[in-house]
């Protein structure tokens, strides 16, 4: 019994230590701000010092540091102001004046400052579909009698990346990628005789290393934004599953010769070959070109984001000269590849993650603070 009330006080202790320094932190910024308001200014950095250097809650140091920035503006300290300005944004680097609520003098003081962040890192993942695109087509069976048709399937993508932030809307990123591509083809009557049907599923994974230029909105919750890009990608694994099935409705049953087994006729059977390795039937690198919309969700100081892509695949993914080459366990796959391009539709969801850097600009944007204030001394 004891023991659980020796916890009981020691835990108590642990969450009202904190709590209590930081309700004696509030009074003491309220009587900074009563000792301000009286205009009794000399004595507030003294008077808030020893919270400052002890209590961490970002509010309330947004709160003292402004009141200092203040108080410092009317001493006619600008080293003092500056550095208590810039606090301000070491505290909350999205804090921003507003001129129908603080002082003038205070407003154009924050001109001169920054904490748009200059580099972001993010991350993201999400499904894919392919779009093949037909160069030349390519049917060993014969244009009469061969049918073919691509087929859309489901593949996925993850990746990250850095962010530049030339400003609050403009920016660059460079990243990486690792995406699997599949799409089907679908080719019936392959032979010219029956109404067999080949199935080849193709699975390409990449890798891309994307660049490209972003226009976001510069404030609010939600943020809307477009972009577009360059990427080189590099052909990691391209394995293919290949099935053949028997449609022929006029099939045989019976042996047309003594010894012929009809289970051995191309048209009475289903087959499927797994796992085929097309690396060699494929260019190792290809490009692409991309443009993207997506929304921006801001939570605290970070952002989650959704956004939609699509790549316009600008090469042959097709090696010419090895397009008969496709071979499993010494035989030959009954696919044959056309010259074609593949496109991409992504869909993502994200997180990116600001390195702020509260700073001093090095062109102030004072100008129309300074208008302000000249049209308010004329109106006075």
């Amino acid at each position: 019994m004891i023991g659980r009330i020796t916890i009981f006080i020691f835990c108590s202790l642990c969450i009202s230590g904190p709590l209590f320094a930081q309700n004696e932190c509030e009074l003491t910024l309220a009587h900074a701000t009563e000792e301000f308001n009286a205009g009794h200014l000399y004595g507030i950095p003294a008077l808030l010092k020893d919270c400052i250097d002890k209590n961490d809650n970002r509010e309330w140091r947004q709160r003292a540091y402004l009141l200092l920035a203040e108080t410092y503006l009317l001493l006619e300290d600008p080293i003092g102001a500056e550095q208590s300005y810039l606090n301000v944004l070491w505290a909350n680097p999205e804090f921003v004046t507003d001129e129908k609520r603080d002082p003038i003098d205070l407003v154009y003081l924050s001109r001169k400052f920054t904490a748009t962040p200059i580099f972001a890192w993010r991350a993201f993942l999400g499904p894919n579909t392919s779009i093949a695109r037909v160069i030349h087509d390519v049917r060993p069976g014969g244009e009469i009698y061969t049918k073919e048709k691509y087929r859309l399937r489901l593949g996925w993508q993850a990746g990250g990346g850095i962010d530049y932030n030339y400003n609050e809307y403009l920016s660059a990123t460079a990243g990486v990628t690792l995406q699997q591509a599949t799409f089907k083809h679908e080719t019936t009557n392959l032979f010219g005789v029956g109404k067999d049907i080949v199935d080849f599923i193709d699975k390409q994974t990449w890798i891309g290393l994307p660049l490209s230029v972003n226009l976001s909105q510069g404030s609010g919750k939600i943020r809307r934004y477009t972009y577009l890009g360059y990427s080189f990608n590099f052909l990691v694994m391209n394995r293919a599953d290949v099935g053949i099935r028997n449609r022929d409705s006029q099939a045989s049953v019976e042996p047309s010769t003594p010894g012929d087994d009809p289970e051995n006729k191309l048209n009475s059977f289903d087959k499927a070959v797994s796992n085929i390795n097309l690396s060699g039937n494929r260019k190792a690198t290809n490009s692409s070109f991309f443009l993207g919309v997506g929304l921006k969700y801001k939570y605290k100081l970070d952002y989650f984001y959704f956004d939609a892509r699509y790549s316009f695949g600008l090469r042959n993914l097709t090696d010419i000269n090895n397009r008969f080459n496709s071979r499993r366990d010494g035989l030959p796959v009954p696919y044959v590849d056309d010259d074609f391009r593949l496109d991409n539709l992504a869909l993502s969801v994200g997180y990116i993650h600001p390195l702020y850097k509260p700073r001093k600009l090095k062109k102030a944007r004072t100008r129309s603070v300074l208008r302000k204030i000249e049209k308010d001394d004329r109106a006075n």
